[in-house]
């Protein structure tokens, strides 16, 4: 039996968006009736000690007409803020802008209105590390994530349910969650004995069987958000299925995220299928209200040149007013950047995509210590020279640090990486 047949919601999905969304309508007609019967049942009350009363009005029972109104202010009440909840949940699918200005405005959210926005492109294990160190902040974190992947559990499921990959999706909601709490250790947590779970892990079999349910990933995915009680949002690039398409320097061309990686190529050019693959139009206004974007760290070709492939959001953050920085990585990976200077890293994403503009590069300035080197080198992967001279040739500000973090494997150090982010936002 396959994965896919273990989730199924057939008579919620086979719904029509708009049918569902017309529920609330029901639902404000009946809170509204509700109170204003209550209105009623509070007026009577009040003529029946009234000099005008009559004598019927005087034959009920006072205790009787207290509870009723009661009664019936207290089902209206439920069924108002039920419809105005439906309301915004079903608006934030088709509209998610439209839905957040209302709720401000309706409860007057503008707290968090003063905060700087910070919005993050990537996917992987980079942007998740980012995300852990900046979410402290006192920021507006929005965080735009590549959905190309295809291998490992995410693209068994994307295979089997038709759905965007949940993988990146997830370690970045874990990494902006709040707490530890039960729910969180449970969207880490990966199923290891043999069967049809094998390898699946429980964040990503969540947000597929929310997807069933809503009937939308986008929608999936912030409901998954509140459960974790993020400090941030997370948001698919684009919500339509796309994949990767690499050509190499030999000339030879091959598709799929996990098969350009196990290539072992240098790679020439990278394209995105569909080419006209529509943004998210979150990720757009999010770019808008930025005050400071900030691209990897992560997998250059396949986690950050990825985002900047869809259609209009290089051309966006060209023309946004905040400045745009990138993280370079720590240290090279097989099959992608064999060999790559920071200085290579910044020229092929202003060469193999849209985008025209890096206003800054963030630099690992330090070598780990010898045996983890050495442990690095015997897989393939090299220290990347900082190269901050080239770098400034081409006009670009270059911050160089340690930002080097040595535990089993090498990080950025999140809290290092954040304060100097959040120094820049400051600036802006």
């Amino acid at each position: 039996m396959k994965l896919s047949h273990i989730i199924k919601f057939p008579f919620r999905r086979n719904l029509s968006l708009e049918v569902r969304a017309r529920r609330w309508v029901f639902f404000a007609f009946l809170g509204f009736s509700f109170m204003s019967f209550s209105l009623v049942l509070l007026m009577i009350f009040a003529l029946s000690y009234s000099p005008a009363h009559f004598e019927t009005i005087m034959s009920l029972s006072p205790m009787g007409v207290v509870f009723s109104c009661l009664a019936a202010f207290l089902l209206g009440t439920f069924w108002f803020r039920h419809a105005i909840s439906t309301a915004f949940q079903k608006l934030s699918i088709k509209d998610q802008e439209m839905s957040e200005k209302l709720k401000n405005f309706v409860f007057n959210k503008s707290a968090d209105s003063d905060r700087p926005m910070l919005v993050a492109l990537g996917g992987g294990t980079g942007l998740s590390f980012l995300l852990k160190g900046i979410k402290e902040l006192p920021l507006r974190i929005t965080a735009v994530v590549t959905v190309s992947d295809d291998g490992g559990s995410s693209g068994k499921l994307r295979k089997e349910m038709q759905i965007l990959p949940p993988g990146d999706i997830r370690n970045c909601l874990v990494a902006l969650s709040q707490s530890e709490s039960l729910m969180t250790k449970l969207f880490k947590f990966r199923f290891s004995e043999a069967g049809e779970l094998s390898g699946h892990s429980f964040g990503n079999i969540f947000i597929a069987a929310m997807t069933e349910i809503l009937g939308d990933f986008g929608s999936a995915v912030r409901e998954a958000s509140n459960i974790l009680a993020t400090r941030g949002t997370v948001i698919p690039v684009t919500c339509e299925s796309v994949q990767l398409t690499a050509k190499f320097s030999d000339g030879t061309k091959i598709t799929g995220e996990s098969a350009i990686t196990g290539a072992n190529k240098r790679i020439s050019e990278i394209v995105l299928e569909p080419a006209d693959a529509l943004p998210n139009p979150e990720a757009l206004n999010a770019i808008d209200q930025a005050n400071l974007v900030v691209l990897g760290p992560g997998s250059l070709f396949t986690s950050v040149i990825p985002n900047l492939l869809v259609s209009d959001i290089a051309e966006r953050i060209n023309r946004c007013s905040a400045p745009v920085v990138y993280v370079c990585n720590v240290m090279t990976q097989p099959g992608e950047t064999d060999k790559y200077t920071a200085y290579d890293h910044v020229s092929a994403i202003l060469e193999k995509t849209p985008l025209r503009r890096i206003d800054y590069v963030v630099v690992n300035s330090r070598r780990a210590a010898r045996p983890i080197m050495l442990k690095y080198t015997a897989q393939g992967q090299n220290w990347v020279p900082p190269t901050v001279t080239k770098i400034e040739e081409k006009g670009i500000k270059v911050i160089s640090g340690d930002y080097l973090v040595e535990t089993d494997l090498l990080r950025h150090h999140p809290p290092s990486l954040a304060n100097t982010l959040f120094e820049l936002i400051s600036k802006a």
